[in-house]
């Protein structure tokens, strides 16, 4: 995938997650909708991630997986909101402690 297409990709899903999620703290009832918009965009660009990764070294494919485990705690969290539990923010929180994490680990 072409380097410019995904950041504006990785933009829009952002937008939509983060705003989805603002909403859903002001309990807004298309709140989900726009959350999960969001998560499918990420869940779909780490899956692009993954794939490109097979020509890299083990360690970094280890990484990527691993990275596409913690973003579909995006999707358990987008489940948690249209079932009206709070269990969304502990995913959310899971994800964005995991996604800083493994910020640090991957490679430039």
């Amino acid at each position: 995938m072409q380097k410019q297409l995904s950041q504006t990709l990785y933009l829009i899903g952002g937008s939509l997650a983060v705003f989805g999620a603002i909403a859903q703290l002001l309990e807004k009832s298309y709140a989900p909708y726009f959350f999960s918009a969001g998560a499918i965009v990420f869940i779909i660009l780490q899956v692009f991630y993954v794939f490109a990764m097979k020509s890299e070294s083990t360690r970094q494919q280890r990484l990527a997986r691993m990275g596409l485990f913690s973003t579909l705690l995006l999707g358990l969290s987008a489940y948690f909101m249209f079932v009206h539990s709070n269990s969304w923010v502990v995913a959310l929180l899971i994800y964005a402690l995991t996604t800083l994490f493994f910020s640090f680990r991957t490679e430039k």
